[in-house]
Order: C-alpha cells, then sequence, then structure tokens
C-alpha cells in the first residue's frame, strides 16, 4: 500500500523502482484522529510525511502558550520536512483537524537514497525548496494582512 502511495507522489516521481521498494518497505500508513499530533515542535525530527486523507495544520508554538497556524494541509501534502534538512528537531507542532491518514516515512532511508542519487537528491530538494518557499509566502501574505486589519481596527 505504501509503494503505490508513494508512486502516485510528484516528489518520489524521479526515484528508480529499486529506490521506490527501499523508501516503501521504511514507510507506515498512521490513522489518526481529529485532535491527534502526527508530531510536536522540539521532538526529533525523524520522518517524514505525506497526508493521504483529512486535514492537518502545522502550528507554531508562541512563547506565550499559544500557536500560529503557518499552514493548512490538505491531501497530497508532504510536511515534517525538518527532518530532512539536517535540523534534528522539529520546528513546528502537526495537528490533525479531521480524522486523517498519514504516511510515515523514514528520514534516514530517504536521505541514503537521496545521498546515493545526486541528481535525484537535488532535483527532490528544488521542490521541497518550492513547497518551503511556497509556504513561506503565504505565512507573510497573511501576517501581512493580520497587520493591516489590527491597524485599521486602530486607526
Amino acid at each position: 500500500m505504501a509503494l503505490e502511495k508513494l508512486e502516485k507522489h510528484e516528489l518520489f516521481g524521479l526515484l528508480n523502482p529499486k529506490e521506490m521498494e527501499t523508501l516503501s518497505n521504511a514507510s507506515a500508513v498512521a490513522t489518526l484522529k481529529k485532535g491527534d499530533r502526527v508530531y510536536t515542535a522540539g521532538n526529533p525530527a525523524s520522518h517524514f510525511f505525506l497526508l493521504l486523507k483529512g486535514r492537518v495544520q502545522l502550528r507554531r508554538p508562541t512563547a506565550a502558550g499559544h500557536s500560529l497556524i503557518v499552514e493548512d494541509l490538505t491531501e497530497g501534502s508532504i510536511f515534517g520536512v525538518s527532518a530532512l534538512t539536517g535540523t534534528d528537531r522539529y520546528l513546528l507542532t502537526a495537528e490533525c483537524v479531521e480524522d486523517s491518514e498519514v504516511l510515515r516515512i523514514e528520514a534516514k532511508v530517504l536521505r541514503e537514497i537521496l545521498d546515493q542519487n545526486p541528481r535525484v537528491g537535488y532535483a527532490t530538494q528544488q521542490r521541497i525548496s518550492r513547497i518551503f518557499f511556497n509556504r513561506c509566502v503565504d505565512a507573510m501574505e497573511r501576517l501581512a494582512a493580520v497587520a493591516q486589519a489590527l491597524s485599521l481596527a486602530r486607526g
């Protein structure tokens, strides 16, 4: 089942059949309920995730004990990318806002595959960078809208 899910995702399209099988063997589907956390900010970043079904929010905890919604993810989204970028801890909390299914992928195995095939590794990192860049731009636009709303409310 994991192999089928991986083969359908654009991020893994450059992997050869042997690499795809290796990655599939290092993956498992997890079924989660609304309110369950996939991971919490500060936990060791050991897995990378593909949202198969449902909705997951990425949140950044604040010093005041609140959390800011960074991204609202839907089917097909990847997350937990800290595990691939050399960061040893997750920077965000991933929480299910609907009953969800995620494919849990061992990051160490994916990193080894990408290290062994630099062409594929580079292309995959480009795709991940594009996803992060788009998330960053979206977050900045949402923050600008909040700042403008606060400014109008005060003025």
